[in-house]
């Protein structure tokens, strides 16, 4: 069993995006190629989903790509850490929180990838408790130290997020309490 030519079309294309300064002919002309060669590949859907979201900021076509792969193969797991996280940044908030809770159906699924996808969802919406539970939650699942460092770098960025909520409400406390002593 060897690579298709859509597969080898692909890697170009994915190569060309990588480091620096992306070749963005290359990416396209590859796209391209893969694309008509297999009009259902996957992972050049998954790609050009992100060139869409990421470069051409055209989110409606991205979400078209990834969900197109979703009605391919359900099982293709890169799909759901792209389209998770482009649902986040483009404030599809609703469609995320549902999208995270099929993926963790997936048994193949990175759990802890995708409970880090639920918390930065949780973060956005103000939620910082649930964000840190659902970190609480990736912990069970790293396999790793550089992931494990990752994640507790979010805990503390998060838990900073919640100690000056802690302080304001107490400043209002104290204001208050000087208010009806007067």
């Amino acid at each position: 069993m060897g690579l298709t030519i859509a597969d080898t079309y692909y890697l170009k294309a994915k190569a060309a995006t990588s480091g620096y300064c992306s070749d963005w002919e290359e990416v396209c002309e590859s796209l391209n190629y893969a694309l008509s060669y297999d009009e259902h590949h996957c992972a050049s859907l998954c790609l050009l989903g992100e060139i869409y979201a990421d470069q051409l900021l055209a989110p409606e076509k991205a979400f078209e790509c990834f969900d197109k792969i979703m009605t391919i193969d359900t099982h293709y797991v890169a799909v759901y850490y792209a389209y998770i996280k482009h649902l986040i940044w483009y404030k599809e908030t609703e469609r995320a929180k549902k999208l995270v809770t099929f993926a963790l159906t997936i048994t193949t699924i990175d759990k802890a990838q995708i409970y880090w996808l639920s918390s930065y969802v949780k973060e956005t919406l103000d939620d910082f408790n649930g964000a840190l539970k659902d970190l609480k939650k990736a912990k069970k699942y790293i396999y790793n130290d550089h992931y494990m460092d990752f994640i507790n770098d979010e805990e503390k960025r998060i838990k900073k997020k919640i100690k000056p909520d802690n302080k304001e409400q107490k400043t209002k406390k104290s204001k208050k309490g000087k208010k009806k002593k007067k």
